[in-house]
């Protein structure tokens, strides 16, 4: 569907990928499988669902989950993918997201937990809610 507001939309997709200076991958992991014999479960296999660019910002509200008697602080994020981003299959929340390559050196490695993902026909970027696991 076309409209007057394309060419502000096209821009603002341009200007805001240009800011997406991390890159990150999205997997997947598969239902696990029972070996009914030795009672051990074997993973399964890990989907890449997305890898490329994106742009990780951090929510000013962490939130407070208790583990056992002990308080833990779990750090929340925005990612925001490329608006056209095409990915393997749809995202859902408990996809895994990782942070391959950014200008903040400690960021490289984390790994989080997709807890919401977002749509809008007037974005500019494609918008993800993830939560730090390490």
């Amino acid at each position: 569907m076309s409209g007057p507001l394309d060419p502000v939309l096209a821009a603002g997709r341009a200007a805001h990928q240009q800011l997406m200076l991390d890159a990150c991958t999205i997997t997947r992991a598969g239902a696990p499988t029972l070996d009914r014999t030795t009672s051990a479960l074997t993973p399964g296999s890990v989907t890449t669902l997305y890898t490329g660019p994106c742009r990780l910002k951090s929510q000013r509200l962490p939130r407070d989950r208790h583990a056992g008697e002990r308080l833990a602080e779990i750090a929340r994020y925005e990612v925001a993918l490329p608006f056209d981003a095409v990915t393997a299959s749809r995202l859902q929340v408990g996809d895994t997201l990782t942070i391959t390559s950014s200008g903040d050196s400690r960021l490289v490695g984390r790994v989080m937990s997709v807890m919401a993902v977002d749509f809008g026909s007037t974005a500019t970027a494609w918008r993800l809610t993830v939560e730090d696991t390490n």
